[in-house]
């Protein structure tokens, strides 16, 4: 098998080369011809330096391609079609904010053999700043087996069969990630729910980890609840996409009142919690306003309001 590690980057040279580290230092199986491409979402060579660097260090063959029109979804589409293109035969994705754990890149090897699928899908570990409230950080625990079969995934731990990007004459799929969601989020997971729904099988693979070090700025209330917002904006236009706007407004109606319902009834308690425990009422308040904060990005849907976070480089 001929592999493709996709690294998409912009301007955040410290976290590129603690990712590069991490994916240079994984053991590769026997019958695996392993390189890796670095995708610069960018018109000029920021982070060429740090790619030659590694790639002299290591002995590994990096790639530098530039993808200059902004957006995520064109960066992630150009480690795709770079893939297919160079006649890789799967092309393995992490983010530039991540840390590969040992044995991730043989974990996912061996997942194409146990678990034939056109996507594979690891799981992230977050790692939270030590300032962080305790009762803001999740619960972190694997609620599914591996072997799961999904409808969707994400973008930040997934391997990929590159006939997912080539055309349909030449036996693929034909899918890209969409340029419109450039500055929105979500694009990941509208590609992959394209992917399921045109016949392309997604399976979890629970024990190819990876970790991602969350900011500091990611960690304030304000930040946490805007994001659960714009989240359940972009699932509705998910819907939409799949299912048309008469049925996603409607679906977006009932959620949405719901969610607000449901936060305002969960906060109804809460006094009397947090005299028992002021942690455990911290954290069912923070739960509350973010299914209110979900509620209201479900609604807002309706008004056609869409934010657009990723205009700016976070975490730098």
């Amino acid at each position: 098998m001929r592999l493709c590690i996709a690294i998409c980057t912009r301007e955040r040279p410290k976290l590129l080369r603690a990712c590069l580290a991490s994916v240079c230092a994984q053991a590769v199986p026997d019958g695996i011809a392993a390189e890796i491409v670095v995708v610069e979402n960018h018109d000029r060579d920021v982070s060429r330096p740090i790619t030659l660097d590694v790639a002299a260090q290591t002995g590994w063959t990096i790639h530098y391609v530039l993808e200059p029109e902004l957006g995520i979804p064109f960066a992630r589409d150009r480690c795709g079609t770079f893939a297919a293109a160079e006649g890789f035969d799967r092309v393995l994705y992490i983010d530039d904010d991540e840390i590969a754990h040992p044995g991730w890149l043989a974990t996912m090897i061996e997942a194409t053999r146990q678990y034939p699928a056109e996507v594979h899908y690891g799981r992230v570990i977050y790692t939270y700043p030590p300032e962080t409230p305790t009762w803001m950080v999740p619960k972190q625990v694997n609620k599914r087996p591996t072997g799961t079969v999904l409808a969707k995934a994400e973008g930040h731990n997934t391997l990929v069969d590159t006939k997912v990007f080539r055309d349909a004459d030449a036996g693929g799929f034909g899918l890209h990630f969409d340029g419109s969601m450039r500055f929105t989020g979500g694009s990941d997971t509208d590609f992959f729910t394209r992917v399921h729904d045109a016949g392309g099988r997604i399976v979890w693979i629970a024990e190819a980890t990876v970790e991602e070090l969350v900011p500091v700025n990611r960690t304030r209330l304000a930040w946490q609840l805007n994001r659960t917002f714009r989240v359940a904006g972009n699932i509705s236009r998910l819907h939409e996409k799949r299912a048309g706007k008469p049925k996603a407004a409607l679906r977006s109606f009932l959620k949405g009142i719901g969610r607000i319902a449901g936060g305002l009834i969960l906060q109804l308690p809460m006094s009397a919690v947090f005299l028992v425990s002021p942690e455990r009422g911290r954290r069912q308040a923070f739960k509350a306003a973010k299914q209110v904060a979900s509620g209201l990005g479900s609604l807002a849907y309706l008004t056609g309001y869409q934010q657009q976070p990723y205009r700016k480089v976070d975490g730098g």
